[in-house]
């Protein structure tokens, strides 16, 4: 039991730690030869999904800009509200772990001490025994909030680059030939022009679409 805790309570951190994967499927997208794309079916919601607008052929300009993902992940607003989001869920789970624990250790230390006397008569014994696997049931369905938000999390990154990716196609409308990606964790340019950098240009107006969405669904 003590262990299945523990391993509960790494693989969480892992999980809230997955919410700063950088992303870096936006790599090469090539703002003139893009396809109508959509994310993989969610077991959940597949309605949720975002759908990536199809990238009209323009006449080639010969400008070319990147993205700074490490930038973009520290200042959207949506990313900063996922993290929170992990962040509240997974210390409910943490602090309900806590005190299973405790109680576990607790009502396994008072069956072994009457287990040891002989004094319990055996239906005593026996409901002791259904407390303790109450509480190992309760664990199990630990394991599932935190599959849950293992899972969660996934889909809500994968919906953000989806959503990201929409935007790029939208919003450059033949201004550049390519977008790149740039992300200190996998370095696929190695340098850049900083007048070609147009993260804070892109970050201003995701953080500005994700606001005006954010304000009707606080109002519901």
């Amino acid at each position: 039991m003590s262990k299945l805790l523990f391993a509960l309570n790494a693989i969480l951190i892992i999980a809230v730690a997955f919410l700063f994967y950088k992303v870096n499927s936006l790599s090469g997208i090539a703002s003139t030869s893009e396809n109508t794309e959509t994310s993989p079916k969610t077991k959940n919601d597949t309605a949720k999904k975002t759908i990536i607008p199809l990238a009209v052929g323009t006449k080639p300009t010969g400008k070319i800009a990147y993205l700074n993902l490490d930038v973009l992940n520290e200042k959207s607003l949506e990313v900063i509200d996922l993290i929170k989001e992990a962040k509240n869920r997974k210390a409910g789970i943490e602090g309900s772990l806590e005190t299973l624990s405790m109680n576990y250790q607790k009502k396994m230390q008072e069956y072994q001490v009457s287990a040891k006397a002989g004094i319990a008569s055996e239906s005593e014994m026996e409901a002791k025994a259904r407390e303790i696997q109450a509480l190992e049931k309760d664990a199990q369905n630990k394991q599932i909030q935190m599959d849950n938000l293992t899972n969660d999390i996934g889909e809500k990154n994968a919906l953000f680059q989806q959503t990201i990716k929409a935007f790029l196609v939208k919003w450059n409308n033949g201004k550049y030939d390519y977008i790149l990606s740039y992300s200190d964790a996998v370095p696929t340019m190695l340098l850049g022009n900083a007048t070609l950098d147009i993260t804070s240009e892109v970050v201003e107006l995701i953080n500005n679409e994700y606001k005006a969405k954010k304000v009707p669904a606080l109002k519901k």
